[in-house]
Protein backbone atom coordinates (compact mmCIF):
# COMPACT_ATOMS: atom_id res chain seq x y z
CA UNK A 1 0.00 0.00 0.00
CA UNK A 2 1.17 3.11 -0.83
CA UNK A 3 2.08 5.83 2.04
CA UNK A 4 -0.27 8.21 2.50
CA UNK A 5 1.51 12.20 3.56
CA UNK A 6 -1.29 14.84 5.22
CA UNK A 7 -0.63 17.79 3.50
CA UNK A 8 0.10 20.77 5.78
CA UNK A 9 -2.91 23.18 5.75
CA UNK A 10 -2.14 26.48 3.71
CA UNK A 11 -2.60 28.75 6.52
CA UNK A 12 -0.01 26.99 8.48
CA UNK A 13 1.94 26.76 5.39
CA UNK A 14 1.96 31.12 4.93
CA UNK A 15 2.41 30.97 8.80
CA UNK A 16 5.86 28.99 8.68
CA UNK A 17 6.64 31.54 5.57
CA UNK A 18 5.57 34.72 7.17
CA UNK A 19 6.99 34.34 10.69
CA UNK A 20 9.94 33.95 12.64
CA UNK A 21 10.17 29.65 13.64
CA UNK A 22 12.60 27.82 16.01
CA UNK A 23 15.30 26.43 13.54
CA UNK A 24 15.05 29.66 11.67
CA UNK A 25 18.81 31.11 11.05
CA UNK A 26 19.28 34.73 10.89
CA UNK A 27 18.97 35.75 7.93
CA UNK A 28 15.49 33.67 7.74
CA UNK A 29 14.27 35.84 10.58
CA UNK A 30 15.79 39.07 9.45
CA UNK A 31 13.47 38.92 6.52
CA UNK A 32 10.62 37.69 8.33
CA UNK A 33 10.66 40.76 10.64
CA UNK A 34 10.91 43.34 7.73
CA UNK A 35 8.00 41.71 5.85
CA UNK A 36 5.92 41.84 8.74
CA UNK A 37 7.03 45.43 9.31
CA UNK A 38 6.15 46.05 6.14
CA UNK A 39 3.27 44.46 5.93
CA UNK A 40 2.08 46.38 9.12
CA UNK A 41 2.52 49.70 7.26
CA UNK A 42 0.67 48.68 4.24
CA UNK A 43 -1.93 47.94 6.61
CA UNK A 44 -1.60 51.20 8.35
CA UNK A 45 -1.65 52.92 5.55
CA UNK A 46 -4.07 51.89 4.03
CA UNK A 47 -6.53 52.90 6.82
CA UNK A 48 -5.80 55.46 6.93
CA UNK A 49 -6.25 56.53 3.18
CA UNK A 50 -9.48 54.91 3.84
CA UNK A 51 -10.11 56.82 6.98
CA UNK A 52 -9.36 59.83 5.06
CA UNK A 53 -11.28 59.89 2.30
CA UNK A 54 -14.37 58.49 4.39
CA UNK A 55 -13.70 61.63 6.11
CA UNK A 56 -13.55 64.23 3.21
CA UNK A 57 -16.55 62.77 1.72
CA UNK A 58 -18.48 63.04 4.80
CA UNK A 59 -16.66 66.67 5.27
CA UNK A 60 -17.12 67.77 1.68
CA UNK A 61 -21.18 66.59 1.94
CA UNK A 62 -21.98 68.34 5.32
CA UNK A 63 -20.01 71.37 4.23
CA UNK A 64 -21.96 71.65 0.85
CA UNK A 65 -25.25 71.40 2.74
CA UNK A 66 -24.65 74.21 5.03
CA UNK A 67 -23.22 76.32 2.05
CA UNK A 68 -26.68 75.39 0.45
CA UNK A 69 -28.33 76.78 3.90
CA UNK A 70 -25.99 80.37 4.35
CA UNK A 71 -25.96 81.18 0.46
CA UNK A 72 -29.19 80.55 0.19
CA UNK A 73 -30.35 82.32 3.29
CA UNK A 74 -27.93 85.29 1.49
CA UNK A 75 -29.70 85.38 -1.75
CA UNK A 76 -33.50 84.72 0.06
CA UNK A 77 -33.55 81.18 -1.70
CA UNK A 78 -33.29 78.58 0.69
CA UNK A 79 -35.44 76.13 0.97
CA UNK A 80 -34.70 75.71 4.49
CA UNK A 81 -37.07 77.04 7.02
CA UNK A 82 -36.49 77.41 11.08
CA UNK A 83 -39.14 76.89 12.95
CA UNK A 84 -40.83 80.48 13.62
CA UNK A 85 -41.06 80.01 17.35
CA UNK A 86 -37.38 79.37 17.40
CA UNK A 87 -36.54 82.34 15.08
CA UNK A 88 -38.26 84.28 17.14
CA UNK A 89 -36.12 83.23 19.85
CA UNK A 90 -32.82 83.75 17.64
CA UNK A 91 -33.96 87.20 17.09
CA UNK A 92 -34.23 87.75 20.84
CA UNK A 93 -30.95 86.67 21.68
CA UNK A 94 -29.30 87.73 18.70
CA UNK A 95 -31.39 91.05 18.04
CA UNK A 96 -28.59 92.51 15.55
CA UNK A 97 -27.37 88.99 13.74
CA UNK A 98 -27.65 89.14 10.05
CA UNK A 99 -30.73 86.96 9.14
CA UNK A 100 -28.70 84.86 7.09
CA UNK A 101 -26.65 83.33 10.27
CA UNK A 102 -30.07 82.80 11.72
CA UNK A 103 -30.38 79.24 10.47
CA UNK A 104 -26.66 78.50 11.40
CA UNK A 105 -26.77 79.51 14.96
CA UNK A 106 -29.77 76.84 15.34
CA UNK A 107 -27.44 74.62 14.75
CA UNK A 108 -24.63 75.78 16.95
CA UNK A 109 -24.49 78.91 18.40
CA UNK A 110 -20.61 78.76 18.43
CA UNK A 111 -21.03 80.36 14.78
CA UNK A 112 -19.19 83.56 14.60
CA UNK A 113 -18.87 83.93 10.56
CA UNK A 114 -18.94 82.47 7.06
CA UNK A 115 -15.45 82.98 5.11
CA UNK A 116 -15.34 83.08 1.39
CA UNK A 117 -12.53 82.62 -1.17
CA UNK A 118 -13.09 83.01 -4.29
CA UNK A 119 -13.21 83.77 -8.23
CA UNK A 120 -16.27 84.27 -10.17
CA UNK A 121 -18.46 80.81 -9.49
CA UNK A 122 -15.30 78.95 -8.32
CA UNK A 123 -14.73 78.99 -4.52
CA UNK A 124 -11.59 78.06 -2.93
CA UNK A 125 -12.80 78.69 0.47
CA UNK A 126 -16.22 78.52 1.73
CA UNK A 127 -16.52 77.42 4.98
CA UNK A 128 -18.35 78.45 8.40
CA UNK A 129 -16.18 79.72 10.92
CA UNK A 130 -16.65 78.62 14.78
CA UNK A 131 -15.33 80.20 17.90
CA UNK A 132 -15.41 78.38 21.04
CA UNK A 133 -13.96 78.95 24.70
CA UNK A 134 -10.22 77.45 23.75
CA UNK A 135 -8.41 76.94 20.66
CA UNK A 136 -8.50 73.44 21.13
CA UNK A 137 -12.23 71.87 20.80
CA UNK A 138 -12.93 72.91 16.85
CA UNK A 139 -8.92 71.09 16.48
CA UNK A 140 -11.19 67.63 16.33
CA UNK A 141 -14.75 68.91 16.35
CA UNK A 142 -17.06 70.04 13.59
CA UNK A 143 -19.51 72.66 13.19
CA UNK A 144 -22.02 70.33 14.57
CA UNK A 145 -19.82 69.43 17.39
CA UNK A 146 -19.29 66.14 16.15
CA UNK A 147 -15.47 64.41 16.86
CA UNK A 148 -13.83 65.37 13.20
CA UNK A 149 -10.17 64.66 12.29
CA UNK A 150 -10.67 68.06 9.91
CA UNK A 151 -12.21 70.03 12.89
CA UNK A 152 -13.10 73.28 11.56
CA UNK A 153 -12.66 76.74 11.32
CA UNK A 154 -12.32 78.57 14.28
CA UNK A 155 -11.64 82.06 15.75
CA UNK A 156 -8.73 82.64 18.48
CA UNK A 157 -11.29 82.50 21.59
CA UNK A 158 -9.25 85.33 23.39
CA UNK A 159 -11.01 88.34 21.43
CA UNK A 160 -14.81 87.64 21.65
CA UNK A 161 -16.85 89.01 18.10
CA UNK A 162 -19.65 90.64 19.70
CA UNK A 163 -21.96 93.11 17.79
CA UNK A 164 -20.11 95.90 19.70
CA UNK A 165 -16.46 94.76 19.72
CA UNK A 166 -13.85 92.75 17.74
CA UNK A 167 -10.58 92.74 17.44
CA UNK A 168 -8.36 94.41 15.34
CA UNK A 169 -6.83 91.33 14.06
CA UNK A 170 -8.85 88.67 13.52
CA UNK A 171 -6.95 85.29 13.63
CA UNK A 172 -8.72 82.27 11.81
CA UNK A 173 -7.10 78.54 12.30
CA UNK A 174 -7.91 75.71 9.95
CA UNK A 175 -6.32 72.26 9.19
CA UNK A 176 -3.89 71.96 6.32
CA UNK A 177 -6.16 68.44 5.02
CA UNK A 178 -3.95 66.62 2.65
CA UNK A 179 -7.44 66.07 1.00
CA UNK A 180 -7.06 69.50 0.00
CA UNK A 181 -10.02 70.94 2.66
CA UNK A 182 -10.33 73.57 5.19
CA UNK A 183 -6.98 76.18 4.90
CA UNK A 184 -5.13 73.38 2.50
CA UNK A 185 -5.42 75.51 -0.78
CA UNK A 186 -3.92 78.56 1.13
CA UNK A 187 -0.29 76.72 1.10
CA UNK A 188 -1.03 77.31 -3.24
CA UNK A 189 -0.44 81.26 -2.36
CA UNK A 190 3.08 80.79 -1.93
CA UNK A 191 4.86 81.41 -4.83
CA UNK A 192 8.35 80.09 -4.00
CA UNK A 193 6.81 76.99 -3.13
CA UNK A 194 8.69 74.03 -4.75
CA UNK A 195 5.79 72.66 -6.24
CA UNK A 196 5.74 75.82 -8.45
CA UNK A 197 2.97 77.92 -7.45
CA UNK A 198 3.58 81.15 -8.96
CA UNK A 199 1.90 84.46 -8.69
CA UNK A 200 -1.20 82.93 -10.02
CA UNK A 201 -3.03 82.34 -6.78
CA UNK A 202 -2.65 85.69 -5.62
CA UNK A 203 -3.79 87.24 -9.07
CA UNK A 204 -6.71 84.88 -9.55
CA UNK A 205 -7.69 85.38 -5.95
CA UNK A 206 -6.79 89.09 -4.00
CA UNK A 207 -9.55 89.35 -1.80
CA UNK A 208 -11.38 87.37 1.15
CA UNK A 209 -15.25 87.68 1.80
CA UNK A 210 -15.19 87.43 5.87
CA UNK A 211 -19.01 88.20 7.10
CA UNK A 212 -19.19 88.20 11.39
CA UNK A 213 -23.00 87.92 12.52
CA UNK A 214 -22.79 91.50 12.41
CA UNK A 215 -20.39 92.56 9.43
CA UNK A 216 -19.81 91.92 6.05
CA UNK A 217 -16.55 92.06 4.99
CA UNK A 218 -14.28 92.06 2.06
CA UNK A 219 -10.47 91.77 2.71
CA UNK A 220 -7.49 92.69 0.36
CA UNK A 221 -4.24 90.18 0.86
CA UNK A 222 -1.44 91.48 1.65
CA UNK A 223 1.14 89.21 2.83
CA UNK A 224 1.48 85.64 2.66
CA UNK A 225 4.23 83.93 4.53
CA UNK A 226 6.37 80.79 6.27
CA UNK A 227 6.58 81.51 9.75
CA UNK A 228 8.60 80.09 12.30
CA UNK A 229 6.84 79.67 16.00
CA UNK A 230 9.32 77.91 17.66
CA UNK A 231 12.54 78.50 19.07
CA UNK A 232 13.61 74.81 17.85
CA UNK A 233 13.89 76.03 13.93
CA UNK A 234 16.38 78.40 15.28
CA UNK A 235 15.57 82.16 14.59
CA UNK A 236 13.87 84.64 14.24
CA UNK A 237 10.28 83.07 16.16
CA UNK A 238 7.49 85.33 14.82
CA UNK A 239 4.25 84.87 17.43
CA UNK A 240 1.85 86.41 15.12
CA UNK A 241 -0.96 85.50 16.72
CA UNK A 242 -0.13 87.73 19.74
CA UNK A 243 -0.56 90.67 18.16
CA UNK A 244 -4.87 90.87 18.01
CA UNK A 245 -5.05 94.81 18.87
CA UNK A 246 -2.62 97.56 18.61
CA UNK A 247 -2.70 100.20 21.13
CA UNK A 248 -0.25 102.29 19.70
CA UNK A 249 0.65 102.83 15.87
CA UNK A 250 4.23 102.39 16.14
CA UNK A 251 2.92 98.72 17.20
CA UNK A 252 0.69 98.32 14.16
CA UNK A 253 3.59 99.34 12.00
CA UNK A 254 6.27 97.64 13.29
CA UNK A 255 3.54 94.06 13.07
CA UNK A 256 3.07 95.03 9.62
CA UNK A 257 6.49 95.22 8.41
CA UNK A 258 7.44 91.97 10.15
CA UNK A 259 4.77 90.33 7.78
CA UNK A 260 6.09 92.24 4.89
CA UNK A 261 9.50 91.24 5.47
CA UNK A 262 8.50 87.50 5.85
CA UNK A 263 5.70 87.81 2.57
CA UNK A 264 6.48 85.77 -0.44
CA UNK A 265 4.71 88.28 -2.47
CA UNK A 266 4.23 92.42 -2.27
CA UNK A 267 0.59 93.52 -3.05
CA UNK A 268 0.54 97.28 -3.11
CA UNK A 269 -2.90 97.86 -3.86
CA UNK A 270 -3.41 96.15 -0.12
CA UNK A 271 -1.35 99.15 1.41
CA UNK A 272 -1.60 99.64 4.88
CA UNK A 273 -2.51 101.90 8.02
CA UNK A 274 -3.26 102.37 11.51
CA UNK A 275 -6.58 101.86 12.45
CA UNK A 276 -7.03 99.06 9.73
CA UNK A 277 -8.40 96.30 10.27
CA UNK A 278 -7.10 92.91 9.73
CA UNK A 279 -7.38 89.02 9.16
CA UNK A 280 -4.96 86.31 9.99
CA UNK A 281 -5.98 82.97 8.14
CA UNK A 282 -3.40 80.22 9.77
CA UNK A 283 -2.77 76.85 8.58
CA UNK A 284 0.38 74.30 9.56
CA UNK A 285 2.95 73.48 6.63
CA UNK A 286 3.10 70.44 5.23
CA UNK A 287 6.27 71.15 3.69
CA UNK A 288 8.67 70.66 6.32
CA UNK A 289 8.22 67.41 8.89
CA UNK A 290 5.11 67.09 10.47
CA UNK A 291 6.90 68.09 14.24
CA UNK A 292 7.83 71.15 13.04
CA UNK A 293 5.79 74.03 14.33
CA UNK A 294 5.86 76.07 11.25
CA UNK A 295 2.63 77.83 9.83
CA UNK A 296 1.84 78.87 6.46
CA UNK A 297 -0.25 82.11 6.96
CA UNK A 298 -2.53 84.44 4.83
CA UNK A 299 -2.71 88.13 6.07
CA UNK A 300 -5.38 90.58 4.82
CA UNK A 301 -6.26 94.05 5.45
CA UNK A 302 -10.71 95.13 5.22
CA UNK A 303 -11.29 97.54 2.53
CA UNK A 304 -11.74 100.84 3.78
CA UNK A 305 -14.91 102.37 3.51
CA UNK A 306 -15.29 104.17 -0.16
CA UNK A 307 -12.29 101.80 -1.40
CA UNK A 308 -12.95 99.90 -4.05
CA UNK A 309 -12.76 96.07 -3.49
CA UNK A 310 -11.11 95.61 -6.83
CA UNK A 311 -7.75 95.20 -6.85
CA UNK A 312 -5.11 95.81 -9.24
CA UNK A 313 -3.71 92.10 -9.57
CA UNK A 314 -1.04 93.31 -12.12
CA UNK A 315 0.95 95.06 -10.08
CA UNK A 316 1.62 92.31 -7.74
CA UNK A 317 5.01 91.05 -7.31
CA UNK A 318 7.01 88.46 -5.93
CA UNK A 319 9.30 89.68 -3.09
CA UNK A 320 12.64 89.11 -4.18
CA UNK A 321 14.28 88.36 -0.47
CA UNK A 322 11.78 87.17 2.25
CA UNK A 323 12.71 86.41 5.48
CA UNK A 324 12.91 82.81 6.60
CA UNK A 325 14.92 81.59 9.55
CA UNK A 326 17.56 79.35 10.76
CA UNK A 327 16.03 75.54 9.49
CA UNK A 328 14.71 77.21 6.12
CA UNK A 329 18.13 78.42 5.60
CA UNK A 330 20.03 75.23 6.54
CA UNK A 331 17.58 73.24 4.08
CA UNK A 332 17.85 75.26 1.20
CA UNK A 333 20.83 77.83 1.49
CA UNK A 334 20.91 81.12 1.61
CA UNK A 335 20.59 84.20 4.29
CA UNK A 336 18.15 87.27 4.36
CA UNK A 337 19.54 90.28 2.55
CA UNK A 338 17.22 92.94 4.32
CA UNK A 339 14.18 94.39 3.15
CA UNK A 340 12.84 94.76 -0.42
CA UNK A 341 9.46 95.93 -0.17
CA UNK A 342 9.09 100.20 -0.52
CA UNK A 343 7.99 101.48 2.84
CA UNK A 344 4.99 103.65 1.64
CA UNK A 345 3.24 100.28 1.86
CA UNK A 346 2.91 101.26 5.79
CA UNK A 347 1.38 104.68 5.65
CA UNK A 348 3.96 106.94 7.49
CA UNK A 349 6.31 104.74 7.62
CA UNK A 350 9.88 104.93 7.18
CA UNK A 351 12.86 102.69 7.77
Amino acid sequence: MANFVEKENIFVRMARYLFPQRGDNFTEILRKIIFMIAGIVLIVSVLILLITAGNKVSDTSDNNSLSDIYHGAVSGSTAVEIDTTKREELKKEYPEVLEEFLPLLEINDDVVGWITVENGDKKLLDYVVMQADDNDYYLDHNYKGEDSISGAIFADYRDKITAESQPANIVLYGHNMMSGEYFAQLTRFNNYHPAGYGLDYIKSYPTITFSTLYKKSTYKIFGGALINTSKEEGAPVFNYIRYRNFDTKADFDDYCAKILDRSTFINPDANLKYGDNLLTLSTCSLQFDADRQIRWVIFAREVREGESTEVDVDSIYANPDPLYFDYYYDLYGGEWGGRKWPAELIQGYSY
